[in-house]
């Protein structure tokens, strides 16, 4: 499983979040709406009620800032998660070509094919 890049999983839901908290920021200034969603974004991402340019630009950001350590959190524990799991399953596989090699009597040279033979079982291949 491959490992995700910490910085830019964050990074990348930042600037989503971010765009969309200053689209829906935007469209709130300009048309005046005042929505359930406006009000409770206005309480979450720090910003005043009632809609500004200023309070816009400032929700924006700190939207891109709870998003960027809520992305960058996940993908850490992913890591962490694929980390374990691929010693665990490293593990398995070597235990298994131990006991291919010793089940056909210790034979000299084999490693590699009783380490993909050990592979195919383990993994279901």
């Amino acid at each position: 499983m491959a490992k995700l890049d910490v910085k830019a999983f964050g990074a990348a839901l930042g600037v989503v979040a971010g765009a969309f908290s200053l689209c829906l920021g935007t469209l709130s200034v300009f048309f005046y709406w005042d929505s359930l969603l406006s009000r409770a974004a206005a309480v979450v991402y720090l910003s005043s009620a009632r809609p500004t340019v200023f309070g816009v630009v400032f929700s924006s950001l700190s939207a891109f800032v709870y998003a960027f350590a809520i992305g960058s959190a996940i993908a850490w524990l992913y890591n962490r998660i694929v980390d374990e799991n691929k010693a665990a399953i490293d593990k398995k596989i070597k235990d298994t070509a131990r006991a291919i090699w010793e089940s056909k009597g210790k034979p000299e040279n084999t490693s590699d094919q009783d380490w993909k033979e050990a592979e195919k079982k383990v993994r279901g291949l």
